[in-house]
């Protein structure tokens, strides 16, 4: 049955869920939120459709200067180079109102090289995964557009997504962090085509369900139904704030042509003691049948951790420490596609501890300076052109809202 059959039924019977993306968790519960007065936005807020934006860049170092140029093997900032992250814009008819019903639509486009983070295959991509119409170095991304009918309590939505596992997202402004963690690098899905519907049943707590053509695809060898559930509880003081979210079905596995179950969870807890102060803790979970070379399930999971404090009006300071397992080594490794020598397999555990500001000297503006170090413990050495088994980076970043 094909993933498009399965929606069909799949909405006839629960509805196909809305939900914000980029992920789910980090646009709903940014941690770049502050008491910052609004942003001032180029096109009037009053108008039906709602234009805004951003432009995201930034600079990040190597104190290995490798060869290549590149720090090891990370699909985002991936080279010791200043780089055009994004260019992004959103076009939204956004649904109004608790009750009653409405119809809204969304549509996402963005230039830059983090485009690689939001391809899929059917569409950027070849169905088979091959470069269509990008670069190495910059491309134009489509992470959304969809078409939604409900209203802000109860909304089905059809179309291009953004994930909903995870912490971390695509999107600048939903990130602490100019680096990302592991667990979206290498971990989880990006993006999904198909439907999802959101359930707001009370302030405290929301749900969501779907069915989806598997990780990053609209169109690929093999098109089967996946499924998408979410559960996010809030404390009625916002003290608490915890997820579990889970997607599962088939995917490519080791073997050509053969796609296999893979499932993957992630759960999040955040804890807000004061104004000022937030820890989040994720951990994640996956396996892939057939997903060893030469056979046998391949197995990665984790824990990230992220420490946020607000110093001032305009200044807050971050720790992030990660923890991220790649068992068969089937996971982590950098883009043949974009000239990476840091290729896979890297089996063995990678841990990341970086320490980062966000200064907002004006409502639009957000600048994030960070310093990261990466090491592994494994038998193969990822970082300075497979010299070093770790590695300090240093980057300074900023992006304007509009």
């Amino acid at each position: 049955m094909s993933v498009w059959k399965s929606l069909v039924g799949g909405c006839a019977l629960v509805g196909c869920m809305s939900g914000v993306g980029a992920s789910a968790w980090a646009e709903e519960t940014s941690s770049t939120a502050t008491s910052q007065p609004a942003i001032h936005r180029v096109f009037p807020e009053s108008w039906p459709i709602s234009i805004r934006g951003w432009v995201d860049g930034g600079y990040t170092f190597n104190g290995s200067s490798p060869t290549s140029g590149f720090n090891g093997p990370y699909n985002a900032v991936d080279k010791d180079r200043p780089k055009l992250n994004q260019l992004y814009v959103i076009v939204e008819k956004a649904l109004q109102g608790t009750s009653g019903f409405d119809v809204g639509a969304r549509f996402d486009a963005m230039v830059g090289s983090d485009y690689f983070l939001a391809q899929t295959n059917g569409l950027e991509r070849n169905r088979d995964g091959s470069k269509r119409w990008n670069n190495e170095y910059t491309g134009v991304a489509l992470p959304q557009m969809y078409a939604e009918a409900g209203n802000q309590t109860f909304s089905v939505k059809a179309g291009h997504f953004y994930t909903i596992i995870g912490y971390e997202g695509v999107p600048a402004p939903a990130n602490f962090f100019y680096s990302k963690a592991y667990s979206y690098q290498f971990a989880g899905p990006f993006t999904h085509w198909g439907g999802l519907a959101t359930w707001n049943i009370s302030p405290q707590w929301m749900v969501q369900g779907g069915v989806v053509n598997g990780w990053d695809s609209l169109d690929r060898q093999s098109n089967k139904p996946a499924y998408v559930m979410k559960a996010k509880y809030t404390s009625s003081d916002k003290f608490v704030t915890a997820s579990f979210a889970v997607i599962t079905g088939e995917e490519p596995s080791a073997i050509p042509t053969r796609f296999e179950q893979r499932t993957r969870y992630s759960a999040l807890v955040a804890l807000n003691p004061t104004k000022d102060l937030e820890y989040v803790f994720h951990h994640y979970y996956a396996y892939q049948e057939d997903g060893k070379i030469g056979g046998g399930i391949a197995r990665w999971y984790g824990v990230d951790q992220y420490l946020y404090y607000r110093l001032h009006e305009q200044v807050k300071a971050g720790l992030r420490f990660e923890w991220f397992r790649d068992e068969a080594g089937t996971r982590v490794g950098g883009s043949a596609e974009r000239g990476n020598p840091n290729l896979a397999p890297f089996a063995g555990s990678f841990y990341s501890l970086t320490a980062g500001v966000n200064y907002y000297p004006h409502p639009n503006l957000t600048i994030r300076p960070e310093v990261r170090y990466d090491w592994l413990v494994g038998s193969r050495s990822p970082f300075n052109d497979g010299n070093n088994s770790n590695q300090v980076l240093a980057a300074i970043n900023a992006y304007v809202q509009f």
